[in-house]
């Protein structure tokens, strides 16, 4: 992970999100129930890290908004987005922890990828 600089908001383009329907998978094993992330999920991680090194975004320190569009195309319940996208920013240091999230906007777009906003609240 890079050492990103602190800025007030980061503007993404990834590819339609993955439900949070579909990140985990279980299994019986050994009488236990053993979770782990989906292959579709994975893959997901992947494609939209790349992305992310591609766009070399700053970071958000603290409380942030976060607005999600999606494609229109995408057969997403839109209240399963932001899980996805919250661990993923997370994951590559561009907001410190998704606990930290005051506020969520998911609504449907027409552009071919999924835009995101982590916007600063601080001095809110």
């Amino acid at each position: 992970m890079t050492d990103r600089p602190e800025v007030q908001y980061v503007f993404l383009k990834l590819p339609p999100p993955i439900s949070a329907n579909a990140i985990w998978r279980s299994f019986n094993r050994g009488g236990r129930v053993t979770a782990i992330k989906s292959k579709r999920y994975r893959d997901w991680i992947e494609a939209a890290g790349k992305m992310i090194q591609l766009q070399n975004p700053g970071k958000v320190v603290g409380a942030y908004g976060l607005k999600i569009r999606t494609p229109a195309k995408c057969r997403i319940d839109l209240d399963n987005v932001p899980k996805a996208i919250n661990d993923l920013a997370q994951a590559h240091g561009i907001i410190g922890n998704d606990r930290q999230c005051a506020s969520i906007l998911v609504e449907r777009g027409v552009d071919p990828e999924t835009l995101v906003w982590f916007i600063s609240t601080k001095g809110e």
